[in-house]
Order: structure tokens, then C-alpha cells, then sequence
């Protein structure tokens, strides 16, 4: 008797444990449905709810911190990962995660012993390298006023667009309901923000369907608009790569401003997403985002021939497209902007520029920090006077997304914060010093290089010109094509020329040898992409090196810009001699480009320690000195006209 009852409790217990395995296993499958369906804070419940009783579960712990991460809740993502990685034989993936957040927190030493640990050396690499030019950005000056705009709510608002003065931007919160705000988790709705008076108001676009949109883009003509049907719920991050249910819709502008015959673009897909475009030079140009050929966003260009849209092609792959998301495209005065989570920034995704030249576009460049931060940064636009506008989820947003304005912080008003000033420049004649002589406000003298004197030819052998149509800030590591390593430091540039359609050629001095180089680029991947054009343009032992590009070592003498019989540099064949000599910095960061940038092509200068910045492209020597008077107007009191003479600077002598 007393063994059938043990029997009997042993068996009653059997079932209670598979019955709570049962739940437990139905608890999972729940979990994974929500997940999937992008319900996080469901998953989140549920998850952490299993994971009492299964603590080993990688599977669900490793969800369960993504679900957090798109939850914007980055600190207890963090801590599930740091379980996840901890564990043994877990995927590469995690690592790279974990790595990503504590990039997203600014612990970029933390960040970059994760990603030490990445099974793969060349994405462990990239990872590692971008830590590091992380650093490197936000030691520098801010060159920005960041302001949240004042319409933020705790709720998200994104997606930005200007036209006629007006800020138009997308939100969560429908508001002015009889006097009530009413809170939408999805769709989200348009508002327009009148950035003179400060009313906000609903948008009414005359289309039926007019909520889960944005963000939207005018032509510039302004008789066309682009939106993006998006799908986005409030509190959640938008854009992982995996999205499906994206897509682009196109309507004509009508009088009154509504928008009217509705189409959507061929270009979209059930099997994949479509998204963010904008319209380029033209009314016949768009940029759009896709993930069609993987699970992260590309750019591509598509071209309306003969009154129909073509289904676009991919920007340069490992220069534009990345292995990682390339998003919100935004086109403006010659330079595309976009978004990208792989490039080299200050963690999540950032803003980057690139400008087309022979159609071919340049390498991305960072915006910098202020702009971008190590949270997400997305939906660059332009407004007047110079002003930026960027959504992000930066740490101090009062929603998960705000949008933020960025001002240049030279030009703001004087009762606003400036984080960083505008040094006086030095005389030229005290490069080689260690220490700068200001140069009186109210003096109107040209300076001159040493003891050269006035009338005569001004040596570049110790002045380098190191770019063109750009500026070098900083040092950061960055990865060049070695091309030829040279125990003499005089080097006919006319042989690397057909080179310059991937990149501008230096001179690098390293010790007693010159290095001959191509570039730069901010990843691997880029550096080995042009490595095997280049190798078949002849140059066979070419191969790649990481170095810190460090303005006071380079000497540009090949350029990916048109030029004339011009042994040591790149210039354009179709203007002058004539020349504007600004001034020189300590450090490149001091110089305002806002300044004289409409003024001519900026060339940068290398001597020393010292930056010297001059402009160009000018036809004659009128057009030179109205340039001229402009920027001494505009602070730059020393500027003066000089004459290049393939290389030689003199002065040009006052009547």
C-alpha cells in the first residue's frame, strides 16, 4: 500500500513538472510571437517572466535584450548582454550588440574591449577603429548650438521637412481635441511648426489616408512630394534594417498647398521595404533606401525617362552602402546627407555628407558631434541661415525621438551659449615657432611667409597643400593604398594621376622615406574595394595600411578634381592664378568655413604645426580681389591676393 502511494505522489509529481514545462514552453513560443510582431513591451514581460525558470536560455535572454534596446531602455539592454556574452559558445552577433549599446552609452573603452573579442579580425577591426575615432570627435570643440525644439513632448517626433518658413515634422500626440491631448501609439500624424511665431498646428494634406506617414520631401520645384507609409509605433526604435512593411508614395502639390493625385512609386515591394526618399537636383532625381537585396538598408538613385520611374540603382557599394543601414537620404545644394550605423561615428546611426563629382561620389564625411551623438541620429534637413535640423534619441530626449536644431555656433545670437571661439590668426612669418603673434584687428597688412620679402616668390617646399574642396580636422585613424615607399622626397605626381578616380594621392613623411599613398578611407572594406582596382590598373604590390590621418605629415599631389599641367597639386583649368590667402591656425578646427565658403574653393595648407587656408577658383584677378574684400569684411582683415605659379606664391604688388 505504502509503495502505490509512493507510486502515485511520484507520478503526480511527473505531471506537475510537465505540466510546467509545458507552460513554460508555451510561455517561450508566446514570447518569440511578440517578439516578432515587434509588441516589445509584451515581449519584454514575457520573457523575463521564462527566464526565471531557464536562466541558460541564450536564445531568450539575447531577445529579450534587443526587445529592451528597441524599447530605448539602453541600460538594462546592456545588462542582458553582459549575461548573454558571458556565456560560452555564444554567436558573434552578440558581441557585436553588446558593443554597439555600450557605444550608444559613450563608454567607448568598454565598448572596444567587446568588440576585441569578435571572432572575425576584419570586423573586430572596423568596430574597434570606429571606438576609437569616437573618441577622437568628441575631444574636439563643439562647433555647434544644439537646442531641443519646444514642441517636444514625451512622445515621439521625427522626420523634419522646410518649406515656406515652416518646419513640418511627424508626432505621436494629436493634439487641440476638444482641448484635450489624445495620445496615438500608431499611426503617427504631420504638424506644422511656424518657426517665426511658434504656432503649431495639424497639417491637412486633402489625401484620405493621410496617418502613419513620414517623413515627407517638397521637390524643388515644389510641385511634387515624396512620403514614406511607414508603420512606426511610438516608444520603439524605427529602423533595424528587417523592416518589410515600408514604402514611397508620390502626389503632386496643388495651390494650395494639398497634395493630389496619389501614386505609389513602381519601386516598391511586398518582400521588401522601400524608404525615405528625397528628390535630388531636380525634379527628375530620387534617393530612396531599400533593403531588397539584404537585411540592411542601401541607397539607391532612381530617374523618371520618358515619364516613368526606373526601379533605381545602388549607390557605390563599401563607399556609400555599407554592410550595415544606409538611411533618410536628403539632397542639398550639390551634397547628398544620409544616415549610416556602419561608417566610422559616434555610435548608432550618423549623418554623413558626400558630394558628386565626373559621377563619382566623394567619401562620406562626418558631420561631427553636435549634429550627431552616440545615440541615433536620423532625418537630416537643411533650413535657412545656415541651420540644421536632426532627429535622435540622444540621451536627455524627452521622448525616445526629439528633433533637434543645430546652429553653427559662430553665427549665433550673443545672449546664446557659445561651447567655443574663434582664435585670433597668426603671422605667417612665425610658422615655425612654437607659439602664435596676434595679428591686429584694425590692420589691414599682408603678411608674408619668413623673411620673404614682399615682391618675391613665397616657397611651398615647407608649406604642403593637403586638400582641396575639403578640411582635415583632427587626426583619426583611417585606412590608405600604399603605392610606392621612396627614399627621395621630390615625386612626379603625373604617374598616380589616373588613380585620382578613387582618391586623392599624398606624400606621407615617415623618418627618411616618402610613402606614396591613395585615399583616405574611414573603413576596411572601402580601402580593400578600390585595392582591387587598383591593382589592375598596374599597380600590383599596392596594399593596404592603417594610419592616423594626421594633417602635419600629408602633402596633397594628386587630386580627384580637374587640373592643368600642375606637377605638385590638383587645380581647376579653367580659372586664374589668382588666389586669396586667409590665414593660419593652430588647429584646422579654429578656422570657420561658414564664413567664406560662397566666397571660392577652399584650399588647405599644411606648414608646421600650422594650417593655412586659401581660396581659389577665381577668373581674374577682379574677381579675385572682390572676393578678397569680402572676407576681410567678413574678419579675415589679412587676406590678401597671391599669384600661384604651379607651386610658387608671390604677392601681387600694391599700386
Amino acid at each position: 500500500m505504502r509503495k502505490l502511494q509512493k507510486d502515485f505522489l511520484l507520478v503526480f509529481v511527473l505531471l506537475l513538472v510537465l505540466t510546467a514545462m509545458s507552460g513554460q514552453s508555451n510561455l517561450k513560443e508566446i514570447a518569440d510571437v511578440q517578439y516578432k510582431l515587434k509588441a516589445y513591451d509584451l515581449a519584454i514581460n514575457s520573457y523575463e517572466k521564462y527566464l526565471i525558470s531557464n536562466e541558460k536560455d541564450v536564445d531568450a535572454m539575447a531577445k529579450l535584450a534587443d526587445a529592451l534596446y528597441m524599447s530605448n531602455d539602453l541600460i538594462s539592454a546592456a545588462r542582458w548582454y553582459k549575461k548573454v556574452t558571458s556565456l560560452p559558445n555564444h554567436p558573434m552577433q552578440y558581441d557585436i550588440d553588446f558593443g554597439k549599446i555600450l557605444m550608444r552609452l559613450g563608454l567607448y573603452d568598454r565598448a572596444e574591449s567587446q568588440f576585441r573579442k569578435i571572432q572575425s579580425p576584419k570586423l573586430s577591426r572596423h568596430y574597434m577603429n570606429s571606438c576609437n575615432f569616437a573618441r577622437n570627435m568628441l575631444s574636439m570643440d563643439d562647433n555647434y548650438i544644439i537646442k531641443q525644439m519646444l514642441f517636444s513632448t514625451p512622445y515621439d517626433e521625427f522626420g523634419t521637412e522646410i518649406i515656406d518658413g515652416k518646419l513640418m515634422f511627424c508626432s505621436f500626440k494629436k493634439e487641440n481635441i476638444n482641448n484635450k491631448s489624445i495620445i496615438q501609439n500608431n499611426p503617427n500624424l504631420i504638424f506644422v511648426y511656424d518657426l517665426e511665431s511658434g504656432d503649431k498646428s495639424n497639417f491637412v494634406s486633402g489625401i484620405k489616408n493621410f496617418s502613419g506617414i513620414g517623413p515627407i520631401r517638397y521637390s524643388p520645384s515644389g510641385k511634387y512630394v515624396l512620403y514614406t507609409r511607414n508603420g512606426f509605433v511610438n516608444g520603439t526604435l524605427q529602423i533595424t534594417g528587417d523592416e518589410k512593411n515600408l514604402s514611397v508614395y508620390i502626389a503632386e502639390v496643388d495651390d494650395n498647398g494639398q497634395f493630389i493625385n496619389e501614386a505609389a512609386l513602381p519601386f516598391n515591394n511586398a518582400e521588401y521595404s522601400a524608404a525615405f526618399a528625397c528628390f535630388g537636383e531636380d525634379d527628375n532625381t530620387i534617393y530612396y533606401s531599400t533593403n531588397k537585396n539584404s537585411d540592411n538598408f542601401d541607397i539607391y538613385e532612381s530617374k523618371k525617362i520618358n515619364g516613368n520611374w526606373n526601379p533605381g540603382i545602388p549607390l557605390t557599394k563599401n563607399l556609400i552602402n555599407t554592410i550595415g543601414n544606409e538611411i533618410t537620404p536628403y539632397y542639398s545644394n550639390g551634397k547628398l546627407y544620409f544616415s549610416s550605423d556602419f561608417i566610422n561615428g559616434l555610435g548608432g546611426y550618423d549623418v554623413f555628407s558626400t558630394s558628386l563629382y565626373k559621377n563619382q561620389w566623394s567619401y562620406p564625411i562626418n558631420l561631427g558631434k553636435g549634429i550627431n551623438s552616440p545615440g541615433d541620429d536620423i532625418y537630416f534637413t537643411k533650413g535657412s541661415d545656415n541651420k540644421i535640423y536632426v532627429t535622435s534619441n540622444r540621451l536627455g530626449s524627452k521622448g525616445g525621438y526629439d528633433i533637434y536644431s543645430a546652429t553653427p555656433s559662430k553665427k549665433v545670437n550673443e545672449d546664446a551659449i557659445v561651447y567655443n571661439y574663434m582664435p585670433k590668426a597668426v603671422r605667417l612669418g612665425n610658422l615655425n615657432e612654437n607659439r602664435g603673434v596676434n595679428v591686429r584687428t584694425n590692420s589691414s597688412k599682408v603678411v608674408s611667409y619668413g623673411r620673404v620679402k614682399a615682391d618675391e616668390a613665397i616657397s611651398l617646399e615647407n608649406a604642403k597643400m593637403i586638400a582641396y574642396d575639403e578640411i582635415i580636422l583632427s587626426p583619426s585613424r583611417v585606412y590608405f593604398i600604399q603605392l610606392a615607399s621612396l627614399s627621395r622626397s621630390k615625386v612626379d605626381g603625373r604617374k598616380f594621376r589616373k588613380l585620382t578616380m578613387f582618391g586623392n594621392v599624398y606624400k606621407v613623411k615617415k623618418g627618411h622615406t616618402t610613402k606614396i599613398r591613395l585615399g583616405y578611407f574611414v573603413s576596411r572594406d572601402e580601402a580593400q574595394a578600390v585595392l582591387a582596382s587598383v591593382k589592375k590598373q598596374g599597380y600590383r604590390d599596392a596594399f593596404i595600411v592603417e594610419d592616423l590621418l594626421n594633417s602635419s605629415e600629408l602633402e596633397l599631389i594628386e587630386s580627384n578634381y580637374t587640373f592643368n599641367n600642375n606637377k605638385k597639386y590638383k587645380k581647376p583649368s579653367d580659372v586664374s592664378e589668382y588666389k586669396i590667402k586667409l590665414a593660419a591656425y593652430s588647429n584646422p578646427l579654429y578656422f570657420n568655413v561658414n564664413k567664406v565658403k560662397d566666397l571660392g574653393v577652399i584650399e588647405q595648407w599644411s606648414k608646421g604645426k600650422w594650417t593655412i587656408f586659401i581660396l581659389s577658383g577665381y577668373k581674374d584677378f577682379n574677381d579675385a580681389q572682390k572676393a578678397m574684400l569680402k572676407a576681410r569684411n567678413r574678419g579675415f582683415t589679412t587676406a590678401e591676393i597671391v599669384i600661384d605659379n604651379n607651386g610658387l606664391l608671390s604677392r601681387v604688388k600694391n599700386n
